[in-house]
């Protein structure tokens, strides 16, 4: 069994970002850039040789914080193609789908999560928020039944009431803010 404080920390980031990940997605987007881009650094560059390898990831890690900060809108739109994929691939290989078709329907399940996302972004951040912390909650409640029968039929209730009620919390307290669609930017005229 994994060390119980890892478990606690896991938990409570998934609450934390399963509940108010609305208000702290800016802030955490350089940081997922980042750890995107060091990941994508550490896969082009072999570790023959390991300082170049570290040099290249930390750069690109760089870059990609950047670029995840100024272009968020992209970014929307790719967490939303990943959530489609996962959540529609996922479904097709839990329905016994073969590899290709799985794949296939999961491209479709990208482009619609894409489109869904970049149009109606801040619901969509409250959603992708409330989903990837009841994931992160969800994989802790696997790791920590061990080998409990039924723990599949666990975690997922897990997961469902995280997602659930972090959307319902989020749509609660952060609804009608508009911190990320162009609606912030529109002037409305007081004018008949």
């Amino acid at each position: 069994m994994p060390n119980a404080l890892v478990l606690i920390a896991a938990v409570s980031y998934g609450l934390i970002f399963a509940l108010f990940g609305y208000p702290i997605f800016r802030v955490l987007l350089p940081i997922y850039g980042g750890i995107v881009g060091y990941a994508v650094g550490t896969l082009i560059i072999v570790p023959d040789w390991p300082v170049v390898a570290f040099l290249f990831a930390l750069a690109l890690a760089i870059l990609f914080a950047s670029l995840a900060y100024f272009y968020w809108s992209f970014t929307v739109g790719a967490a939303g193609a990943l959530l489609g994929y996962g959540l529609v691939a996922g479904s097709a290989i839990y329905l016994n789908a073969t590899t290709p078709i799985s794949f296939l329907i999961g491209l479709v399940g990208a482009l619609l999560g894409c489109v869904i996302f970049v149009t109606a972004k801040d619901l969509m951040v409250m959603v992708a928020s409330a989903l990837n912390g009841a994931m992160i909650v969800g994989g802790a409640a696997y790791t920590w039944l061990g080998p409990v029968s039924h723990r599949d039929t666990i975690t997922l209730v897990v997961f469902a009431a995280v997602a659930v009620i972090g959307v319902a919390v989020q749509f609660r307290y952060f609804g009608k803010e508009r911190k990320y669609s162009a609606e912030k930017y529109r002037k409305t005229s007081s004018r008949p």
